[in-house]
């Protein structure tokens, strides 16, 4: 299913499109960030497929499927900042066409299963239109289980993918419409924090896997490199705000036992090493590191699942200790509706204002139901209230309220119209400000599948 950033292009305008793309790539502050090259190899190649707007071709194991979607919004505050910190005649709320397109790539095999979704897209304001812009996407799952069972029998091995170019800070897991376990134990950088505008490249990957050593006693263990590089600030304020560009390492490890085929209790161990230099240069650099250990218990049944999980977390060097946890609770209370409720609290990076860690409290209340056979309704709320540890210098509120009206046209083509509403909060020792944000748009969405 496309995303909200996917839009169709067509042959002649995707040639100006993959140049414009090329030329402002060269513009953009990637020093040192090399590996963002292949992504942009793989994209191009993602364009090319959409492109062509070719039926879903299928080769031995692997399919490919070209998605494309054109959309039209309006937005309040452009530049997510308080418009009194921006320079004055600065026009805040604008239209935004948005063209693009994708390819998912689905392969199969005995010992390989690979999911990977790629793409782009071009941003065209009404009227500020020097603030046109691409983003970049490349979300990929990679499941080994059937490779490294030919060597441990039950064993299971897994790798993921995300990577997103964008001058607008997703503060949530889908920009806005998501939160909770996949920001906090996939994206770091997810936990509902909103910045100004600025250019900004952010890449996580990771592997975790599991090893049986008994009948119902496993190990399992992760890792996880996480990088965020902001290039130039589009919303100049006087705010004095300050970015930070960040790498972490995470990993864990813990055995898992198995109580029955629907239960099963946890203990995990896990260490994130967070460094930190000021964007833009200078001496400013800051390490932190986060030690947490926690249980859990999940069971899954065939209309309800639920997933709980406790522990503390160790802030170095503060040499503090918060408590932490997860819960996460989806079900089915009839066929056409799909309830979650998702809640979590984590040490993270702070990326905006002041460096180091915050204690991320992030919760999210997702229904989603089917109308019809064709026509679905969904509401999201997402709440985070963020604040740095272990002085309490600076607290960030977010509070996020989408809603849409999906109908499927024909069998490759959906429409979509969506409605978001913003709040978000900042308060410090030397500033506070508050930001409100609407944005009403509709897309349309082709998937040859």
């Amino acid at each position: 299913m496309f995303q909200w950033g996917d839009s169709p292009v067509y042959r002649h305008p995707l040639k100006c499109v993959l140049v414009i793309l090329l030329g402002h790539r060269r513009r953009v502050e990637i020093r040192q960030q090399y590996g963002f090259a292949i992504v942009a190899v793989l994209v191009w190649g993602t364009l090319l497929g959409a492109g062509t707007l070719q039926p879903m071709l299928v080769h031995a194991d692997t399919t490919f499927i070209p998605v494309a979607t054109v959309a039209e919004q309006y937005n309040t505050n452009i530049y997510f900042a308080p418009p009194s910190r921006l320079p004055p005649g600065t026009k805040t709320n604008d239209f935004i066409s948005t063209v693009g397109g994708g390819l998912q790539v689905l392969h199969r095999s005995r010992e390989v299963e690979a999911n990977i979704n790629a793409g782009a897209d071009l941003n065209a304001f009404a009227y500020n239109k020097g603030l046109n812009y691409f983003t970049t996407r490349l979300d990929g799952t990679v499941i080994l289980d059937g490779w490294v069972d030919q060597w441990a029998r039950g064993a299971k091995l897994r790798v993921n993918e995300r990577f997103r170019y964008t001058p607008e800070s997703p503060g949530f897991v889908t920009g806005g419409a998501g939160a909770g376990a996949d920001a906090g134990a996939g994206d770091p950088f997810l936990r509902g924090i909103q910045g100004f505008r600025a250019n900004t490249f952010s890449n996580t990957v990771s592997t975790d896997g599991s090893y049986p050593v008994a009948r119902d006693l496993s190990l399992q263990g992760r890792y996880a490199f996480s990088t965020r590089r902001v290039g130039s600030i589009l919303a100049a304020t006087t705010t004095g705000a300050t970015f930070f560009d960040t790498d972490v390492h995470a990993w864990s490890a813990g055995p898992k036992f198995q109580l029955t085929p629907a239960e099963s209790i946890s203990l995990s161990y896990q260490q994130s090493l967070i460094s930190q230099t000021r964007t833009g240069g200078g001496t400013f650099t800051r390490s932190t590191n986060t030690q947490t250990l926690s249980a859990g218990y999940n069971r899954v049944n065939p209309d309800w699942t639920l997933g709980v999980e406790g522990g503390v977390t160790l802030v170095e060097p503060a040499s503090q200790v918060y408590p932490t946890g997860h819960i996460r609770f989806s079900t089915n209370p009839e066929r056409a509706t799909t309830v979650l409720l998702d809640l979590s609290r984590i040490a993270a990076p702070s990326l905006f204002f002041v460096a180091g860690a915050i204690m991320s409290n992030v919760g999210r209340a997702q229904v989603i139901h089917r109308l019809s056979e064709r026509l679905a309704l969904r509401g999201t709320a997402s709440y985070a209230y963020n604040e740095s540890v272990p002085e309490r210098v600076v607290r960030f509120n977010t509070l996020t309220l989408s809603t849409g009206l999906n109908y499927k046209l024909t069998r490759t083509m959906q429409l979509d119209l969506f409605y978001e509403h913003s709040d978000f909060k900042t308060d410090s020792q030397s500033l506070d400000f508050k930001i409100l944000r609407n944005v009403v748009g509709l897309s349309l969405t082709a998937q040859w599948d």
